[in-house]
């Protein structure tokens, strides 16, 4: 269970949709479950083998950082990830984005 009201959860949606619709994105931490605070942070791993270009996650941060969500979205690259926190993430998390493929 994704720990997020329906407008706060289609806010986000609609936020990876514009930027990453390619990519399979989870969350992670307090919000994949029940032990959040109202203003736990929301953790992202955005999957995928290749990196995220510096400038589609600066984007990415910057329409979470304006937008009017009432707590803090943190975004990580999985490549760009260590294993060790890879293992940490894959503990607890929920897909709240599929890819969408070109094709």
């Amino acid at each position: 269970m994704i720990a997020l009201s329906s407008r706060e959860l289609g806010v986000v949606k609609d936020i990876l949709h514009r930027h990453i619709s390619d990519r399979e994105v989870w969350v992670f931490g307090s919000r994949a479950g029940k032990d959040h605070k109202k203003y736990s942070d929301l953790d992202l791993a955005i999957i995928g083998r290749e990196p995220i270009p510096p400038q589609v996650m600066a984007i990415l941060r910057e329409d979470f950082s304006e937008s009017k969500l009432p707590f803090k979205v943190d975004v990580v690259d999985w490549a760009e990830t260590s294993s060790e926190f890879r293992e940490l993430i894959r503990r607890k998390y929920e897909v709240i984005q599929n890819p969408i493929s070109n094709s």
